[in-house]
């Protein structure tokens, strides 16, 4: 048989899952069959002769259990890592890893995955199968070598890795979920992540190493960091649950009493709306060139409608009025032709010759309450001989570096519901720079992105952990919002999307300073069953248990490493990998310095999280708990986890009971007690679920 063939090159079985189940359905499809024989074995060939190790083919479940019954896939390990599978139970379909592991062994993985036939999936990818694309990965896996290190250091290929590491390494995605089994850390991290995107600066300087995690110190001063941001504001905390819903996250109705003892209903906001709400208000932070405490101006250059005169302005960074007559206002003295101009002419020449300071911002109005144009005061005040090319009494002049022009925001709800006066130039007193620069932003006019470098604002970033987020009812909580999360959809994007709010009648979007962080235990709901809307609109961050953090520590010869790692192969053939164990469970134990204390620790972890975890996972079918703690393999009695009952029907009922059974007797476990003395209080119990002799210790 094929399979049998692949095996004898070399190639190891996984975990003992090519079962009779998965064999029988191979040999029954030709086209699986020639595929295998064409392209996969010659593939192992090659990668054999590339001297490349961890060579594995497997599939999934054990014979006899649901998943080898309904599995049809073969599943390929290179370096004892997971890279690809075939799928054939309708259509043949590649399966792509979107484990770290399988970038860092291949650096041109990414670039591959960026194929259009190639549909992201969260925690794998997925394509239907074509030679070209075949073509492409083999090249790839039989390259590694040439790409990871001979290749020219000025390849594109090379660049284009680099910098999408490199940028994937500074920016945090505005959606991300954390999702793993229990115990992995998950919301460990989110509290990392959410520093990281609202305070990337705090973040970088504590140089944190991506692959080792943070160091005691650096966590604390995460911590710190979390608990100010929190108390700021800028990082919220929510978890969902069955009955969660749009009322509580967006908006609802609230009934409240009035004075009169009347009941009176009055919309209010829920943590996703008000976080909305504040990211948006955000404070601006500025550099030295716009002054966040100076003056806003209302400015008028030649009228409010389009002319000449503003053009050139616009065009040249520079601010313009007319009356030139009245010579250099530098000085104090004003003339004859000056003084004979009415009250708005000369205050709006005073207040441009005079009061307009460096880092004040300029509004260039094109109606009665729209402005078309912002800009920042650059210099002072000067008087120029020959004015402007298109009028040449527009002698007054000011350096304005506009920073957005082309757009049309209507400015009279925010001047509380009033119309630009009259006069050319004058200060808007309602207004302050934040409140301009915020409203601009609000309404698509992203100044940040149009203007130069060293000139300008960017909003203070906000965060959302939503803890357990796939426990909650998606459509129910998100409603109509769903959409507005993409990062196309927020606003100031090209497409942004504004909705009218059902209880408010207020039109939102999501702002695009909002960072999303979910975190989503696998164990409690497939990540195959969540909600597809969900699905497209997050990056998946898998967080798999990891027991190499505990170095091979040995608590009373108990080696912590080979311990986790034993009962998470036996859970994954068992059950499947997202049900495995998280280290989080033993971590108590890892950082107990006293050994007989960590001992105990160790006791509590089986006792009150692992035990009652794997009785929910396997529905108290105790064979197979018997298995994962290993107790099958044990010969010595007294160092089983779990006591054996058998109950003869006969005994129980008589021999004529008339019960149609296979069996004559009833199997039944059930975990020896946790006491002094007992089982669990013996390191050898621990140490033979992971190896097979144990020395007893000698008697003293």
């Amino acid at each position: 048989m094929i399979i049998d063939s692949i095996l004898e090159l070399g190639v190891e079985e996984r975990l003992n899952t090519l079962h009779p189940e998965i064999r029988e359905k191979v040999a029954n499809s030709g086209t699986v069959t020639r595929l295998l024989e064409d392209l996969i074995k010659p593939l192992f060939e090659q990668l054999k002769e590339n001297k490349v190790g961890g060579l594995q083919l497997g599939s999934e479940g054990i014979t006899g259990t649901d998943a080898a019954a309904r599995i049809h896939a073969l599943k390929i390990y290179i370096n004892n890592t997971w890279v690809f599978s075939i799928e054939f139970k309708h259509d043949l379909l590649l399966t792509f890893s979107a484990r770290d592991k399988v970038h860092n062994l291949f650096p041109g993985y990414a670039l591959f995955l960026s194929d259009p036939e190639i549909e992201n999936k969260g925690d794998h990818f997925i394509s239907p199968f074509s030679e070209e694309l075949w073509d492409k990965f083999r090249v790839l896996l039989l390259n590694k070598k040439s790409l990871s290190t001979d290749m020219d250091k000025n390849s594109p290929i090379l660049d284009i890795i680099e910098n999408a590491m490199k940028t994937e390494a500074i920016n945090s995605p505005l959606n991300q979920i954390l999702f793993g089994p229990p115990g992995t850390g998950k919301t460990y991290h989110a509290i990392e992540a959410a520093v990281k995107a609202v305070d990337p600066d705090f973040y970088s300087a504590l140089n944190i190493d991506e692959r080792i995690g943070a160091s005691n110190v650096q966590r604390t001063e995460l911590s710190k960091k979390y608990a100010q941001l929190c108390s700021e504001g800028r990082i919220r905390f929510v978890t969902f649950h069955q009955s969660y819903g749009y009322e509580e996250f967006v908006e609802g109705l609230k009934a409240e009493a009035t004075p009169d003892n009347q009941i009176a209903y009055k919309v209010s906001n829920g943590i996703f709306k008000s976080i909305c709400d504040a990211a948006l208000r955000s404070e601006p932070v500025f550099n030295s060139d716009i002054n966040s405490a100076g003056k806003v101006w209302k400015l008028s250059i030649e009228g409010a409608h389009q002319n000449p005169a503003k053009t050139y302005c616009l065009e040249n960074n520079i601010a313009a009025i007319g009356w030139g007559m009245t010579g250099d206002l530098s000085s104090p003295i004003r003339n004859d032709y000056f003084n004979a101009e009415g009250k708005n002419n000369q205050n709006s020449l005073n207040y441009f010759s005079q009061d307009m300071k460096e880092g004040d911002l300029v509004v260039c109005i094109d109606s009665k309450t729209s402005v078309e144009a912002v800009g920042v005061v650059a210099g002072p005040y000067r008087y120029v001989d020959g004015g402007l090319p298109t009028r040449g009494d527009y002698n007054h002049q000011l350096p304005v570096n506009w920073l957005a022009k082309g757009f049309s925001v209507d400015f009279k709800e925010l001047n509380e519901n009033t119309q630009f006066n009259l006069p050319t130039c004058y200060p808007l007193s309602r207004l302050s720079v934040s409140d301009v620069l915020t409203h601009l932003k609000a309404h698509g006019v992203n100044i940040e992105r149009v203007q130069s470098e060293s000139v300008g604002f960017h909003s203070q970033n906000y965060a959302l952990i939503i803890d357990e987020i796939n426990r909650g009812n998606i459509s129910k909580i998100f409603g109509e919002l769903i959409t507005l999360i993409e990062p196309s959809k927020r606003r100031g994007a090209k497409e942004q999307l504004d909705v009218t709010l059902p209880y408010s009648g207020q039109s939102f979007s999501v702002p695009d300073n909002l960072f999303i962080i979910g975190t989503m235990n696998t164990a409690d709901r497939s990540l195959a069953m969540m909600d597809t809307a969900l699905r497209r609109r997050f990056d998946f961050k898998e967080m798999m248990p990891k027991p190499e953090l505990f170095k091979n520590r040995k608590v009373k010869g108990i080696d912590l490493t080979r311990l986790l790692e034993t009962l998470n192969r036996r859970i994954e053939v068992l059950y499947d990998r997202e049900h495995t164990l998280g280290h989080a469970f033993f971590f108590p134990v890892y950082d107990e310095e006293n050994e007989d204390q960590a001992f105990i620790e160790l006791q509590q972890a089986f006792k009150n999280k692992i035990i009652p975890l794997l009785e929910e996972y396997f529905y108290e079918d105790w064979n197979k708990i018997r298995l994962v703690l290993g107790d099958s393999q044990k010969s010595e009695q007294h160092l089983r986890f779990l006591s054996k009952q058998e109950d003869l029907y006969a005994d129980l009922f008589g021999s004529e009971h008339g019960l149609d059974l296979y069996e004559d007797k009833k199997v039944t476990y059930s975990v020896k007690p946790f006491a002094k003395g007992s089982v669990w209080d013996d390191p050898a119990a621990y140490i033979a679920m992971y190896k097979m002799s144990v020395s007893e210790p000698s008697e003293s």
